[in-house]
């Protein structure tokens, strides 16, 4: 049976036990949509560990519907969900992050909009709980990068960043046309879709859920993302 959506999960040195979070998130997921099939599209972006062939079988069994595309060099999570995008068949698509940090009925919440409002992009903007449960440090980052892109983007959206965004067909080549590889593909596709005419672009408030790990952001990887950030600026 042909799926109605397909979810994409960019995959790089996931935390341990990851397999199971997919495997209990894409049940949770189905029995919130027990009528509309779901694919799920796992892009192995390079893993030095934490991802394994054992594991990789063993989710394949768990979830029939389950394709997987790995390569060996990493090469950032925009590259990896637009691997994950071009091998799509479903009408919908969404991604996320493998550790599926958001409540269920959300990602629910993110599809239904994608149906009934007929949005080309449903964005996840980020609800109080991030903020009340992320470290400070990504907090600072958050806000710094929201009042940069209201001020100078000037977007409809300004919370790029949420890590959980829907597609309709339109709005997937407007992904599919992103260049930036890594972190802040999302602002550009944000950037992108705001200045492309006939493609409507929503927010749907997102919650974390409790437990939550954030993975460090060190130096080097915003020194590339501010180098990414001007890039994006200078986009027509």
């Amino acid at each position: 049976m042909a799926s109605h959506l397909d979810i994409i999960l960019p995959c790089y040195n996931p935390i341990p036990g990851w397999e199971k979070t997919v495997v209990q998130s894409y049940q949770r997921i189905t029995e919130l949509l027990p009528e509309s099939p779901i694919g799920l599209i796992l892009v192995n972006d390079g893993s030095t560990r934490q991802v394994t062939a054992t594991q990789l079988d063993w989710l394949q069994s768990q979830i029939p519907q389950l394709q997987i595309i790995s390569y060996t060099e990493n090469r950032g999570k925009g590259y990896a969900v637009r691997q994950g995008a071009a091998k799509a068949k479903a009408p919908w698509v969404i991604f996320t992050d493998i550790d599926f940090p958001y409540q269920e009925t959300d990602l629910v919440a993110v599809y239904q909009q994608l149906q009934q409002s007929k949005a080309d992009i449903v964005v996840g903007v980020r609800a109080g709980n991030y903020y009340e449960n992320a470290p400070r440090y990504r907090v600072f980052i958050s806000k710094v990068l929201k009042f940069m892109i209201r001020q100078l983007l000037r977007t409809s959206i300004t919370d790029s960043q949420g890590g959980l965004k829907g597609f309709s067909p339109k709005g997937r080549q407007i992904l599919l046309a992103t260049r930036i590889d890594r972190y802040l593909f999302d602002l550009e596709l944000v950037k992108k879709a705001s200045r492309t005419p006939q493609i409507t672009i929503a927010p749907q408030v997102v919650n974390l859920k409790p437990g939550v790990v954030f993975a460090p952001i060190g130096w080097r990887i915003l020194q590339r993302e501010l180098v990414n950030f001007i890039r994006i600026l200078l986009l027509p």
